[in-house]
């Protein structure tokens, strides 16, 4: 599916950058020229960045674990 229609950037060629070490927007934008025209796509970028970032899934892994650990709405055990 294309992500970028501007400069023609596919949600393959997204991964791929992630999969080449990208870690956020502006690197895959950097790599990939997506996002750099009009902006429209962006959230569509995040949103793949934010699934796909082995770095994200570790922190929001941590987050979950924190959050098991205090309890429901913060509350300490």
């Amino acid at each position: 599916m294309y992500v970028c229609h501007c400069n023609v950037v596919t949600d393959r060629d997204v991964l791929e950058s992630i999969a080449n070490g990208a870690r956020c927007v502006a690197d895959v934008a950097r790599e990939t020229g997506a996002g750099r025209t009009c902006g429209n796509c962006i959230s569509s970028l995040r949103e793949l960045v934010c699934q796909h970032c082995p770095v994200g899934a570790e922190r929001r892994t941590e987050e979950h674990a924190a959050e098991r650990e205090l309890g429901v709405a913060g509350a300490a055990r």
